[in-house]
């Protein structure tokens, strides 16, 4: 490659890297902005604390979900399984130890994890296709389990891993997201596994050339996404007090929304995690904002869908797209 081919392509990079942190950036402050003219009392502290309660389980959640769509595929099970790792939990924690419950709901997540992974890496069915349908399994297997009834929780111990104050009103649930973006934000560029998720994202026919094992790291992206799924239904659950059969419907879209929102491209091997919180900031701006504006549900469905089409439109590699299907 010439030298002026090599700052050609450095100079393109830097600035996808630089539109993918502005925008969402821009973003947020300009939520702020609108939201606090429109109503004054957005501009409080307590806002803030809805914004960081409100958003923690959904960081969690697109962590996992991050990794997928680095490699250009998609989980569209998470919802199902944070859902499910959530019942399963509360029926462990309600008559039983905290512990064996946390234990119980990371379980249930790798579990359906790893069953994502086996279809998706060694069955090369589609991801859309194995997640969607595994995540209609878990959510019937959810109802299955609890009767379509909400199981309510007493147990304090169980209840204090997300409800537990930290500093003022700010809780462990805060800490425990902020701990795992951290964490993961660090495996995403500085392990194998994180780079190799790039690798394949970025162009999949390659790294298998150049010797990357990539059912291997798909399955383990699967899996950690399943898992991380397990670990939000915990959070949430821990916070509300209660695991009900329809806690994650929405969460899966929320998160594939920040996570794009972010700076992660659809297509793979652009973005990562330490973008994602960005995203879901965003993201629960605009929820939290239209909410204390008195925006109708429905209005603010329409609202959100419109966001998501446009990030994903900003963000979208139209280099790799030979074909628009």
């Amino acid at each position: 490659m010439s030298s002026e081919s090599a700052v050609a392509s450095r100079v393109k990079t830097l600035g996808n890297s630089l539109k993918g942190v502005a925008l969402p950036i821009g973003g947020i402050l300009l939520l702020v902005v609108v939201f606090s003219i429109l109503a004054p009392t957005f501009w409080q502290s307590s806002t803030l604390f809805t914004i960081f309660r409100e958003s923690s389980v959904l960081l969690v959640v697109g962590i996992g979900v991050t990794f997928v769509i680095l490699m250009g595929s998609i989980d569209l099970s998470v919802g199902a399984t944070l859902t499910l790792a959530g019942l399963a939990s509360a029926m462990v924690a309600k008559d039983g130890n905290w512990l064996v419950a946390v234990l119980v709901g990371v379980l249930v997540g790798v579990l359906v994890g790893a069953l994502n992974g086996v279809l998706f890496a060694y069955f090369k069915v589609p991801s859309f296709l194995t997640t969607l349908g595994v995540g209609l399994v878990a959510g019937g297997v959810g109802l299955w389990l609890v009767g379509g009834r909400p199981v309510q929780l007493f147990n304090e111990s169980f209840l204090n891993i997300s409800q537990a104050k930290v500093v003022g009103q700010y809780t462990t649930l805060a800490l425990w997201s902020i701990l795992l973006w951290a964490a993961f934000s660090w495996i995403g560029v500085r392990t194998r596994f994180g780079r190799y998720t790039y690798a394949i994202g970025g162009a999949e026919a390659v790294s298998g050339l150049a010797g990357i094992p990539i059912q291997r790291i798909k399955f383990y992206a699967m899996v950690l996404s399943g898992a991380l799924a397990g670990v939000a239904g915990i959070l949430l659950t821990a916070r509300i007090g209660a695991a009900t059969p329809d806690m994650g419907s929405r969460l899966t879209l929320d998160a594939i929304a920040a996570v794009v929102i972010g700076g992660t491209a659809l297509t793979g091997g652009v973005g990562g995690v330490h973008r994602t919180i960005l995203g879901v900031l965003l993201v629960t701006t605009l929820g939290v904002g239209l909410n204390t504006v008195g925006i109708t549900p429905y209005l603010q469905d329409i609202i959100q869908g419109a966001v998501v089409v446009l990030a994903v439109a900003l963000t979208l590699d139209r280099s790799k797209l030979s074909i628009l299907k």
